[in-house]
């Protein structure tokens, strides 16, 4: 019993170093988040096709910054705005030669964002991207042009009434109505051109307590 004694201050010593330790870098992988995210939203207004954006910068296994943070939601908004930019304004689609799979995923990751994405900024965002991305669409015949803008419209619409004072989605959504009216239903490169995808393409929306 007595060498148990002696043998417990030692042992609780080392034990709340390692908390200390673990606290230490704890603190320091959310700085390193918090860095990142920063850095590479900035680079990314700059170089939209660069790969490895966003990448973890931590220390600790697991990434439990990442979790305290609540980054996953934000993480996943900013990689499906870069597919998006990637799939639809014509960058480099970094090394991934099929532009329409590209776009495929991009439009799978933006319809789950716009379904369940943890702000409603995002969910707008989103919503409104999916749009431009219908409207973008190649559409050789009026019904199927017809289509198109009808499918644009109800994306602009959700963007609208998810966030009402998303601009972007309300200035898109005039435009769609305005192309239902008699005479204005011609969908050329021209009117594609009008649509706009909003400031920095969305990552002006923080998001994961950042």
């Amino acid at each position: 019993m007595n060498r148990l004694r002696r043998a417990l201050p030692p042992v609780a010593a080392v034990v709340l170093l390692g908390l200390a330790a673990v606290l230490v870098l704890f603190a320091t992988d959310v700085r390193a988040w918090q860095g990142r995210v920063t850095r590479d939203d900035a680079a990314f207004r700059v170089q939209r096709s660069h790969v490895g954006y966003w990448r973890t910068p931590t220390i600790l296994p697991g990434d439990p910054a990442r979790s305290v943070l609540g980054l996953d939601d934000a993480l996943a908004f900013r990689r499906a705005m870069q597919l998006f930019w990637l799939s639809t304004v014509g960058a480099s689609t970094a090394g991934q030669a099929d532009l329409a799979q590209l776009r495929v995923v991009a439009e799978a990751r933006l319809q789950t964002l716009a379904d369940s994405a943890g702000t409603r900024e995002e969910r707008s965002t989103a919503a409104n991207l999916l749009g431009v991305m219908a409207v973008t669409t190649s559409a050789a015949d009026s019904p199927t042009q017809k289509a198109t803008v009808e499918r644009a419209k109800r994306y602009f619409g959700l963007a609208v009434r998810e966030e009402p004072t998303n601009y972007a989605a309300r200035l898109n959504l005039e435009l769609t109505l305005r192309l239902e009216k008699p005479g204005k239903s011609r969908l050329d490169q021209d009117a594609r051109g009008g649509f706009g995808f909003g400031g920095a393409n969305g990552l002006g929306v923080v998001g994961g307590g950042l």
